[in-house]
């Protein structure tokens, strides 16, 4: 009888076992074909955007194209000869391109509208590329440790942001030297050293401008890696101003503040934005710039440069960034206009 009950019980058990390796079998072969169903769907949708990013692309040379041939019988354009250099060589080349000489009467409304198809392509094709970086961007719930990150930077805990794209940093590139010429040099990649960016606009004017600050944020660990002064994509700002409403950013040197408290606010940004600040905040060096009529720096820079860093043998920074650096510029009134923290970038 026990025998009888163990044999029962043995049999249970591989029974079960089997059952068990055939499930969890089942449930990786369902994961692996859900992945791969995700994998083949983004592919897809981003292949349907390109190919209806190209026939709209396509429909609007076209009509750019007929608009130039009626810039020819009417005498608007002429084939001259241009001077280029190719870049991988260095070599001067000669080619022919059609210039404008003329945008008086008929000639003048037709160089209008091929402008304004030339300013809706960009603005068509912007909207695609938009769409096929949503495909690839971070997940939103990382994005929004990427915002909140700039709120803490900004010490601004209600900052409104829109996500706009990833692309490189602005002010950081590292790689190998191909070519050098008196016209310049040609810059390959090397692995392990691509860096991605997200960037992000705020949906706010700065100060009395019509531009806003965008953002540049590391995807590896929602450092803030720059920040700068741009007039804001189209629909970020909900009630835009009239042009005659704005002021240029001459707005933001005033009313001036003295010197030790331009250099609170700059430091304020370094202390939020570097991870290491009390270890490096003697090495910030002061460097004016511009001087207005009361003789007060119109912008103020606390830089930080680690020269004393070494890139591996044969790879190249670009400036501004070719060691570890930090900007932190601020204006006479008081208002951020430049951070750059690249020192993260070069780990």
């Amino acid at each position: 009888m026990n025998k009888k009950i163990l044999i029962i019980a043995l049999t249970a058990i591989i029974v079960i076992g089997i059952g068990g390796a055939i499930v969890y079998t089942q449930i990786n072969r369902n994961i692996t074909s859900q992945k791969k169903v995700q994998g083949n769907s983004i592919e897809a949708q981003m292949a349907a955007i390109k190919s209806q990013r190209e026939q709209v692309s396509e429909g609007y040379i076209q009509k750019i194209n007929e608009i130039t041939d009626k810039q020819k019988e009417q005498g608007c354009i002429e084939l001259r000869d241009m001077e280029s250099t190719k870049t991988v060589t260095g070599e001067k080349v000669i080619g022919k391109e059609w210039r404008v000489i003329s945008t008086e009467g008929i000639c003048g409304g037709l160089q209008k509208e091929k402008e304004a198809l030339s300013k809706e392509m960009y603005s068509k094709s912007s909207q695609f590329s938009a769409q096929l970086d949503l495909l690839t961007a971070r997940p939103e719930l990382e994005r929004e440790k990427a915002t909140q990150a700039i709120r803490d930077f900004m010490a601004k805990p209600d900052l409104q942001l829109q996500y706009i794209h990833t692309r490189r940093p602005s002010n950081f590139n590292v790689g190998i030297i191909t070519n050098q010429t008196d016209n310049g040099y040609t810059s390959e990649d090397v692995d392990g050293w691509e860096r991605k960016v997200e960037v992000y606009q705020q949906k706010e004017y700065i100060g009395n401008t019509c531009e806003v600050y965008e953002y540049e944020v590391d995807i590896r660990n929602n450092d803030i890696v720059q920040v700068g002064i741009r007039y804001p994509q189209e629909d970020i700002i909900e009630n835009p101003k009239k042009q005659e409403e704005c002021q240029d950013s001459h707005s933001l040197e005033t009313s001036l503040l003295t010197l030790s408290e331009i250099e609170e606010i700059a430091m304020g940004y370094a202390q939020r934005g570097v991870k290491n600040f009390n270890e490096i905040k003697d090495k910030f060096i002061y460097e004016g710039s511009s001087v207005n009529p009361k003789a007060i720096s119109a912008h103020n820079a606390w830089i930080y440069e680690n020269k004393d860093y070494k890139l591996p043998e044969g790879l190249t920074a670009e400036l501004p960034s070719k060691f570890p650096t930090i900007w932190s510029r601020v204006s006479s009134g008081g208002y951020l206009i430049m951070w750059l923290n690249t020192t993260g970038l070069f780990n």
